[in-house]
Order: structure tokens, then sequence, then C-alpha cells
């Protein structure tokens, strides 16, 4: 069989089904669109499901962004070609000061607890993520937002202090989906695990970490205009597992225990590309690159030329090579390739150079001891990093290799996998020297100001102003060139900083049985299961 790739090159929705017809015995075409309702799908992902939040406006994890956009609708679509289109919105205008939004919504939605979407409700939701205590993403997504003003019933206009070019992008996510406000305030804390929105589907039972039931929403009549149908979903029941052994998930799959997986492990995808019954498809992210992000403002990385001589002291080119067997590209900026601003000339600017690295160290005054690891001033050049999704994406293998690499220039790389909590309180304080980690997002800033500004209450990584000069630079300029360009001189001055380390692109892998149609994907690779259906019995 041969490899079958959807990518999405810059922004798109696209579903599995083009790329499976041709290599199944029933083509869509055939089964009649009465004949697609009703089954369940069972479908195992990777990653956990953080803090167990569903709360779309309190996470920021991909885990969690595969089960919520199905859950919640967003007030407008992003289109393939980067435009947008109609959801909760009928329609929109933007102030030609590109500080204030006005949106016309549907009269004829209501959220699965019954109670109806409004011009309250989207203030509702707007005050709340503004106000809430750790909103995760939502909160980088509304930018400098200022209020929102109720025109009547079904029209609001949304004001912020400056233009923030990002917003229509970051508006179309489950981050900035719709939450039911009578809902948030009547169940509290438990909100976050049992949150009600207007989406096609409804949470209706759960094992926190484990598994994730979701039924049809039989009112439903408002999907996204660059849907595949209108009207209620085709499945009765959609099923996540949280799968994090990669051979479970893939025996899972083979065995019929479920009938689609994300995130192959390379050493599964030829075996699975061979598998007459499966079909795979790769959606290629839009994100910030998997990178070791070092923390400069505290501890011994606050030298640029350690952390100049850590970048060239290692062979990331075979790192790459040997963990993901080429099936993952390596990173050389911090946007993956398919993002607005994307930096590809500086590719080749950095090489593996351990003589160089050894070098710079002797040069820095840090001289190997007799264990071969480098001292300075009675202080041993070791450095901790710290994380918490254990081997994510194969990280773990990633870091071992540099650790191993960096023992052999005389520098020692303690890594710690610690709990979530407690991860989270050592980034506050700035209690480590790296971590590594990629972002979600359709939009250069989601991603960029998610890793390089502080959030209130967390430590500052780089504390330059530079950065968030270029950055909010960047949010304030409409014309699409201008932006691409304020990003690459922000990936440029990133490079010669040396905050991070760019490592791999990350691609988002799907193996679905062929009784599986039409998975589709939203602006930040989230699977979306309004339009899937199978293939009935």
């Amino acid at each position: 069989m041969k490899r079958l790739y959807l990518v999405i090159l810059l922004i798109s929705l696209l579903g599995l089904t083009a790329c499976q017809d041709a290599e199944r015995t029933i083509s869509a075409a055939d089964v009649a669109e009465n004949d697609r309702y009703g089954g369940t799908l069972t479908f195992a992902i990777s990653v956990p499901i953080v803090g167990d939040l569903l709360d779309p406006h309190r996470s920021a994890s991909p885990g969690n962004s595969r089960i919520q956009r199905s859950m919640f609708d967003s007030l407008v679509a992003q289109e393939e070609d980067g435009s947008f289109a109609p959801w909760l919105a009928t329609e929109w205008e933007i102030s030609e000061d590109q500080k204030s939004y006005t949106f016309h919504l549907r009269d004829d939605v209501t959220f699965t607890d019954g109670t109806p979407f409004n011009a309250e409700a989207v203030k509702f939701n707007f005050e709340r993520i503004k106000n809430l205590d750790a909103p995760g993403l939502s909160l980088s997504f509304i930018g400098p937002y200022e209020s929102t003003e109720i025109i009547d019933e079904h029209t609001v206009r949304i004001h912020f202090s400056k233009p923030f070019s990002p917003f229509l992008s970051n508006l179309a996510t489950e981050n900035l989906a719709m939450v039911s406000p009578t809902a948030v305030e009547e169940r509290g804390d438990s909100f976050a695990v049992n949150p009600v929105g207007s989406g096609p589907f409804k949470v209706t039972d759960y094992t926190l970490g484990t598994e994730y039931v979701l039924e049809r929403n039989e009112d439903y009549n408002w999907g996204p205009a660059n849907a595949g149908h209108t009207g209620k979903a085709y499945l009765d029941k959609l099923v996540i597992k949280i799968i994090t052994e990669d051979s479970t998930r893939v025996s899972s799959l083979h065995s019929g225990d479920v009938d689609a997986i994300d995130t192959i492990p390379p050493q599964h995808v030829e075996v699975l590309e061979n598998d007459k019954d499966l079909n795979i498809s790769e959606v290629e992210l839009l994100n910030y690159n998997a990178a070791i992000q070092f923390n400069a403002t505290e501890g011994l990385l606050q030298d640029k030329e350690l952390r100049e001589a850590l970048r060239v002291g290692v062979d990331w080119d075979a790192i790459v090579r040997t963990v993901y067997l080429g099936t993952y590209d390596r990173a050389y900026a911090a946007l993956s390739p398919s993002l607005l601003g994307a930096d590809t000339d500086l590719e080749g600017d950095w090489e593996f150079n351990a003589g160089e690295s050894e070098a710079m160290l002797d040069e820095l005054g840090w001289k190997k001891g007799e264990d071969g690891i480098r001292v300075k001033d009675g202080k041993r050049l070791s450095l901790e990093m710290i994380d918490f999704y254990a081997n994510r994406e194969k990280r773990m293998d990633v870091m071992t290799m540099v650790q191993n690499s960096w023992k052999n220039i005389g520098v020692e790389l303690n890594i710690h996998t610690i709990s979530r909590g407690e991860y989270t309180d050592r980034r506050m304080a700035g209690d480590y020297d790296m971590w590594i980690g990629s972002q979600y997002g359709p939009d250069p800033d989601g991603v960029l100001r998610a890793y390089l500004v502080a959030k209130e209450g967390y430590h500052d990584e780089y504390e330059d102003t530079r950065v968030t000069e270029l950055l909010d630079a960047a949010t304030d300029e409409q014309d699409t060139e201008k932006r691409a360009a304020l990003y690459q001189q922000l990936q440029e001055y990133l490079f010669e900083e040396v905050y991070s380390i760019p490592v791999y692109v990350l691609p988002y892998t799907v193996a679905a049985s062929k009784q599986v149609y039409d998975i589709d994907f939203d602006t930040k690779g989230s699977p979306y299961f309004y339009d899937t259906w199978v293939l009935p019995e």
C-alpha cells in the first residue's frame, strides 16, 4: 500500500476521505447520507488530558484539544485558504481602526443544557477568559482585549485597545469557543471536567485520564459553513481513549479495539502502511517546533556563550534521524514550515562541531575534572531539565541522546520527569535550567507568545523587551507580508540569542480503519468529528 498523506501547508480543514476513496471497495458516494447516521467511533490518543481539563478556556494541551473541538463551537471557522466562514456568527464587520469587531449571531443556537446562546453569552465568555486565574491559551488568544458591548440580543461588539491581527484565527479555535454561562455558574469547579458547550457532541460519561464518552447532540443544527453536511452529527457516539504507550495503542488498532489512533510511533509506520485494512494520514501542524527552551535569566544558562556551546556540541541531524527513523524533519527555526513567517534561511546556519564546542567551553573557563565533567570556580557544569509528559513523541529518547552528547564535551545533564503540579510550581519559580516542548496554534503570535512571554505569576525566562516589541509590532501590523517579515526577524533574533534549540518539526499522524470516513482537522490540527461516519455493517 502506498503512503497516504494529507498535508496542511497553511491553514486547512481536510478529511481523510480524499486519499482513502481510491483504496476502498466502497466509496463514500455509494452510501446515501441517511445511511451514514449511527454507530460509534473509538479514537485512541497518545497524550494525557492535562489536569483532566475539558474546559477550553483553561487548557493548552493538544490532548485536551482533541476532545474539546467536537464539544464546543466557535464564532467563526477558518477556511483552507486562510479566509473565514460563518459558524455561530453569521457575519461580522471590522472597524476602520481595526480595534472593534461586530458579530451578528445566529438566533437558533442552544447549549446542551438547554440555555440560549446570545450576545450576553458571548460577553460572559470573553469576560470569563479575561478574569480566569489559570486561563491556558485563551488569555493570550484575546491579546489586547478591552471589553464586550452588547448591541442587541444577537449582536455583539468586541473592543481591543489596539489592533490585534491574529484575532479571527484565534477565534476559530476551541480555546475561544463558547461555553454555557449557566453551567459555569452552577457547576463551579466540576465544570472543568464536565463542561457544557453547544457543539455536535456532549460528554455523558468519563473515567478521568482514561476514557471519555461523548454522545451526539440531537438538537444540533448549526455546524460551520465549511462543514460537509448540515444538521446533527452522523455518529451516535464518540469514545476517546487515552493510550500513551505506543505499542499498546498500535495493537489496539490492529485488534479492532479502537477504530483510529493518533501519533503513530516511527517504528510502526511501515507496518501500518502495509496493512490493507488501514489508512494513514499526516497533518503538518501549525506550531512552534519542538525545541529545548533555556532559562536564560537564572542559573548557569544566563551565559549566552555557554548556550551557544551547548547548541553546536550536539549532532542534531543524527538524533532526529535515529529517534524518528526519517518520519520527522529536523527543525532549524522556531516556527514550523506551514506557519506564516516560518524562517527557512536559518537552515544550515548552525552545525555540529564538538571541537568548536569544547574550545568555547575552555575559553569560558570550564575545565574538565577527573570524571570528565567540567568545573569552574569549584562549581560543576551540571544542568537540569524538567518534564512531566514522560516520553511523549519520544522526547525523552531525544534528551537521553542529548545528555550523552553533552557528557562527551564535559557537560552533565540531569533529566527529571516530575508531576504536573511540581512542574508548574518550578516553572513559576524559575527553578530549572531547561525544558522541551512544542505549541500548536493557527497564528504565529499564539505559539510564540505562549513560549516567549511570561504569564502573570510565572518566571520570565528571557526578560527581553526586544522579543515583546517584535511580537507586538507583528500583531499591530495588518499587512500579511510585513507580519511575516517581523516573525522572521524575531526567529533570527532568537537564534542569535540562543534562547532555544529547535529540534524537530512535529507532524500529526492518524491511522484509521477503512470503515472510517471524513475525520477532519481544525486549524490547530485537532481532529473534528462532526462530519465523521463509519461504514454501516
